[in-house]
């Protein structure tokens, strides 16, 4: 089954569209789990002990590979372990790794990549042929890979080029880019009528949504940049469809670190945190559904 069918799946059996993200600091790890062990160590046990506390309350898991790979090869060692334990908790896994060649190099990176995690992040400054090694990976019987593009992403300095018009086209450069997401997407296997390939538009660009949104109707959006970055849930409305599907909003901070260092009761603090990020998403669910 491929990302696309089971994340419709999952919704629509009552997960909220809330997607977690794993971005691991160490000034910000329980004071007390494995003090004298690595920094890899200590967030790899991290992670195999707060996962499950979350897996009741939200479908999808992002780690940010970042946060990972600046520790070497124990690091990516600790990336591979986290996601291989939040499959084995029911969890499925985002990869945040935001890649994005040519060739044999775009080759290699899909191949490796699609082992480790459901769906991953891509960019698109390379054109569509960087890609083709990821889209040919999305079919059932090729791993079913999920693909989130970059589309409008959350940062400040995204309008340094992203806004920039172009010429004869009443289009900016992240709409031709929307417009390539719906594209690439257009003949590839569909679920609930969303296709593998999906974007990512930030959540603290709301007003931008609905024009993106239109661009791009048979896109999984992904939204990042709600809590810490400013963005809203409720700001989100028109990213979803009547039946709740068709977005997912991610917070990292405000769930993974919703607790202070000294905190016994971390896990307790992690889960409540997780089930206040679902309980906000099926709200704006239930919004949408409203319109």
């Amino acid at each position: 089954m491929t990302f696309v069918a089971k994340l419709a799946r999952r919704i629509l059996s009552g997960a909220a569209p809330a997607v977690v993200g794993l971005d691991p600091r160490l000034d910000a790890l329980p004071a007390g789990l494995l003090p004298g062990a690595t920094a890899p160590e200590r967030i790899a046990a991290f992670y195999r002990q707060a996962l499950p506390a979350i897996v009741r309350h939200v479908p999808i898991v992002k780690p940010n590979i970042a946060f990972f790979e600046c520790y070497g090869s124990a690091g990516f060692a600790a990336y591979e372990a986290t996601c291989a334990d939040a499959r084995a908790a029911g969890l499925l896994v985002l990869g945040d790794i935001k890649r994005g060649d040519i060739g044999s190099t775009a080759e290699a990176y899909a191949e490796g990549h699609s082992k480790w995690a459901d769906a991953v992040t891509l960019h698109p400054y390379l054109g569509g042929d960087s890609l083709q090694p990821f889209l040919q990976r999305t079919h059932a019987d090729k791993g079913g890979l999920g693909l989130f593009v970059l589309v409008r992403t959350s940062n400040p300095g995204a309008k340094d080029l992203q806004d920039l018009p172009i010429e004869g086209q009443h289009r900016a450069l992240c709409d031709a880019v929307a417009d390539a997401v719906h594209r690439w997407g257009h003949d590839l296997p569909m679920a609930e009528g969303y296709s593998p390939v999906g974007a990512v538009v930030g959540a603290t660009w709301p007003h931008e949504l609905e024009r993106l949104r239109k661009r791009m109707p048979n896109s999984w959006i992904l939204l990042p940049g709600v809590g810490a970055q400013g963005g809203k849930v409720e700001d989100l409305v028109s990213a979803f469809d009547r039946r709740g599907l068709g977005a997912l909003a991610t917070q990292s901070r405000g769930v993974m670190q919703a607790f202070k260092p000294a905190d016994a009761d971390w896990l307790t603090k992690i889960e409540a945190a997780a089930m206040q990020f679902a309980d906000d998403c099926r709200r704006v669910q239930k919004l949408a559904a409203a319109r």
